[in-house]
């Protein structure tokens, strides 16, 4: 079963699918469920993005892939590349990052600038949409999912 198939199956199963009368379960108002993903050289990707928002699974894809995401916290990036491409930049900007290894950054680092690849994500994929590819490379969604978080995050944080 792929990354969308099993997204869109936690959705069914827990009431979130568009339209669809929600069960009562462990689910809270407002829960989502998201897909996150890269294009690569998928075949089915495509497929895999309306699975997904039809079954009213929010996504986080990457174009070309997910470490673009990471590179947008050190800087903008803003030209076709490769996904090799790619993790050559992250791996120039990121010592910690094993592009042959275990691929993991310094999270905590990362964070202090997630607004900041918000931002940069969110101009990069006005780009694609003036240029008529919208979501073409490079670009990536993960600001939205990472801005769900932290919007989630404060409703749930107690008020004063």
């Amino acid at each position: 079963m792929t990354v969308a198939e099993r997204a869109a199956a936690c959705a069914r199963e827990h009431g979130l699918v568009p339209g669809m009368r929600r069960r009562k379960d462990s689910f809270e108002e407002g829960d989502q469920v998201w897909a996150v993903f890269d294009r690569d050289d998928h075949p089915r990707f495509d497929d895999a993005v309306r699975l997904c928002e039809r079954n009213g699974v929010g996504v986080a894809r990457s174009d070309p892939c997910f470490e673009l995401w990471l590179i947008l916290h050190e800087r903008d990036y803003d030209r076709a590349c490769t996904r090799r491409d790619v993790q050559r930049e992250l791996a120039s900007l990121r010592p910690e990052y094993d592009r042959g290894g275990a691929k993991t950054p310094n999270c905590d680092e990362l964070m202090r600038h997630v607004e900041e690849a918000e931002r940069r994500a969110k101009a990069q994929l006005q780009r694609r949409e003036r240029e008529g590819a919208p979501h073409g490379n490079p670009s990536t969604t993960a600001g939205r999912l990472t801005r769900a978080i932290r919007k989630a995050d404060a409703a749930a944080r107690p008020r004063d």
